[in-house]
């Protein structure tokens, strides 16, 4: 049976070619914290999750672990890109300059949107997208 005290959690998968390298940059860059990190004794990393505020979670896996999961710099295109929430424009613009130090390459400035939200959009090292925004329309 279940475990029912856990409740129903949403969290992307992504693939990299180096997880290590990928939850180091994340961790520096964005904030991240490890739950649970898992490799095979010789620093290779099979499985980590990952959590940011207090329900951001993703899971980190190898690239072509058998999950037919690429890394966007080998397919030529991300097909999906991570959206993170914060508070205030000032953590935004925060992170954007974190971003900038740690090499991502920054696909759309920080600028105001109409939809309520102030927001960058950037490419990390190995080629994931990433949105960092105070988005609020939905929230209400």
């Amino acid at each position: 049976m279940a475990d029912s005290s856990v409740p129903p959690t949403v969290a992307p998968y992504i693939a990299y070619e180096n997880p290590a390298k990928a939850i180091e940059w994340l961790v520096n860059t964005f904030g991240f914290t490890t739950l649970g990190l898992f490799d095979d004794g010789q620093g290779n990393v099979y499985h980590a999750e990952l959590k940011i505020g207090d329900h951001g979670l993703i899971m980190i896996n190898p690239a072509n672990a058998g999950l037919r999961l690429g890394e966007p710099r080998a397919l030529g295109a991300a097909t999906a890109g991570t959206f993170v929430r914060v508070e205030t424009d000032t953590e935004v613009d925060a992170l954007h300059a974190r971003a900038v130090a740690g090499g991502a390459e920054i696909l759309l400035p920080p600028e105001s949107k109409p939809h309520d939200s102030y927001e960058f959009t950037c490419q990390d090292p190995q080629g994931h997208v990433w949105t960092i925004a105070t988005y609020r329309t939905a929230l209400g």
